[in-house]
């Protein structure tokens, strides 16, 4: 059997895999949330149809949005969030006329929605590994974790939530 490559070469690879891909790099994709089942050591469990967003107001008062949400729900959670910086280059940038970006941390808000629970993150490391297919014990592992709750004011004046 052959010895599997230690970390440093499976990162020198990357490395030049990723060399000068900056140009192609996909940074976003979508889709629909369809509702799957799962199976887990309790038993067969189905993910939620309409999932749930619990979050804080800047009162201290709970908020539930089961989605899909209404207009004023989407009004009402955008009025507790704080503008969103971005990066630019190695600086911290603030600027609504550029992008109009909202943010509440993940400390203020909780969620029923689990990527796991549908294809969502397979379809994430099929699009970072695209190449990396029926490799066994060296697949790509994804991982997510709940980092922050991004509102993204479009041009049409529509609410994007991200996370």
């Amino acid at each position: 059997m052959p010895e599997s490559p230690s970390q440093s070469i499976l990162l020198e690879r990357l490395a030049e895999s990723l060399a000068g891909e900056t140009a192609s790099a996909t940074f976003a994709c979508g889709g629909c949330i369809v509702q799957s089942i799962c199976e887990t050591s309790e038993g067969v469990t189905i993910a939620p149809a309409n999932p749930i967003l619990f979050y804080e107001a800047k009162d201290g008062q709970s908020h539930k949005i089961t989605f899909p949400a209404v207009a004023q729900e989407i009004e009402t959670l955008s009025a507790q969030c704080d503008p969103a910086s971005f990066g630019v280059g190695s600086e911290e940038r603030l600027d609504v006329e550029y992008r109009s970006a909202w943010k509440l941390d993940n400390t203020k808000f909780a969620t029923s929605f689990h990527p796991f629970d549908s294809d969502i993150m397979e379809v994430v490391k099929h699009l970072l590994f695209s190449g990396a297919v029926d490799l066994g014990a060296l697949e790509p592992v994804v991982v997510a974790q709940l980092y922050k709750l991004n509102a993204h004011l479009l041009p049409a004046r529509d609410l994007v939530l991200t996370g």
